[in-house]
């Protein structure tokens, strides 16, 4: 799994450049790096989960309280979220993207758990849909029914055209 070592600086590369870098093989390449960190920071969600796809590997994307980001690419079934040094706490926004479709896995469960005190809110994203959730206030569904899971809403699947993306 590649690791997050520094923050990344958003940018949307050409795609042409995008899938050279893709056809490359090179994990670390700061044109996969930014542009994929720039799909997040746009709330592109269909072309940051075809990225993926593209690199048939799951992808996470950290916001950290001051806007930063960090892009960890993970295996074809798995990425964990990986908090980097340097990173500024409470987590604003954790996406990370699925082979197929959209769900809490147990690993995600166990992350969503693990890092409730200190992480905002999260989203998976699948091949044409996205599943969020967010702390927790008033009556709603929850993800658990004790702590920490029952700190985070069970929120609903949603179409990507549902969300603008």
């Amino acid at each position: 799994m590649m690791q997050a070592e520094t923050d990344v600086t958003p940018f949307l590369h050409d795609p042409l450049e995008v899938q050279s870098a893709i056809g490359s093989g090179n994990l670390g390449s700061r044109v996969l790096k930014e542009t994929i960190a720039g799909l997040a920071k746009e709330s592109m969600w269909r072309q940051l989960w075809l990225v993926a796809d593209s690199l048939s590997r799951e992808v996470s994307v950290l916001f950290d309280r001051d806007g930063r980001i960090w892009v960890d690419i993970g295996t074809a079934g798995q990425v964990r979220l990986s908090p980097p040094v340097g990173a500024t706490i409470p987590f604003s926004l954790w996406i990370h993207t699925h082979p197929w479709d959209a769900y809490w896995s147990q690993t995600d469960l166990s992350t969503l758990a693990s890092y409730s005190r200190i992480l905002d809110s999260a989203l998976v994203l699948g091949h044409d849909h996205m599943k969020s959730t967010t702390k927790a206030e008033g009556d709603c569904e929850r993800l658990g029914p004790r702590a920490p899971l029952s700190v985070w809403t069970s929120e609903e699947v949603r179409t990507y055209e549902e969300e603008g993306a």
